[in-house]
């Protein structure tokens, strides 16, 4: 339960505020459809799901896992 209430960043905010909105939409105009879609969007928000599931995260930038990190080598340009 803790960590529900936890980690509350930008996007997690914006899709509680959208399922809110979508949800008051279908019941002020009777459309709804739109109560599933308020319902998509609050149950991300609760248990902090993206549309992928939370399975298409990068891993950042210092991972060891890097497929090109020696290969690539930065672009440096020569000093006059």
């Amino acid at each position: 339960m803790n960590t529900l209430l936890k980690n509350w960043d930008f996007a997690r905010i914006f899709r509680l505020v959208a399922g809110i909105i979508a949800g008051v939409y279908a019941i002020t105009s009777e459309e709804y459809i739109f109560l599933l879609l308020a319902a998509l969007f609050l149950f991300q928000a609760i248990l902090n799901l993206s549309c992928c599931g939370s399975g298409c995260s990068s891993s950042g930038r210092n991972a060891p896992d890097q497929v090109y990190k020696d290969v690539i080598k930065p672009y440096k340009p020569k000093q006059k």
